[in-house]
Order: C-alpha cells, then structure tokens, then sequence
C-alpha cells in the first residue's frame, strides 16, 4: 500500500528486522517494533524522529527524500 516490496523479515526478540525495496528498486532494511509497529530504526538518518513512523508511512518518506 505505502509503495515499497517486503523482500524478507527475520524475528528479532522485540522487534522484526525488515528488508524492503522502493519502487525504484533502492533496497533497505529497518526494524519495527513487535508491540505498536512503530519504526525502532529506519536504516536511514531520519535526525532521531525514527518513531513517528510505522512501515507504511517510512515508505513514503524514503520514496519522496530519493
């Protein structure tokens, strides 16, 4: 829905490590919490707001920042 392609996820205790790919085919990887889906770490510098995110709406940032 956000535009980006889940390629794998690994369980990682408290939050799943998630390796996705944007439509321009740019890969990334970024962990989610378990409890509330919010980003832990988007993989990218997001200045320290990585938790204002969850998956679908860190798609969109990274599609418009690239």
């Amino acid at each position: 829905m956000g535009g980006g392609e889940l390629h794998n996820f690994r369980d990682r205790s408290t939050y799943w490590q998630v390796e996705w790919v944007t439509r321009d085919g740019e890969r990334h990887t970024s962990a989610i919490d378990k409890n509330d889906l919010t980003v832990v770490s988007a993989g990218i510098c997001l200045s320290g707001g990585d938790r204002h995110f969850d998956l679908q709406s860190l798609v969109g940032v990274v599609e418009q920042r690239y």
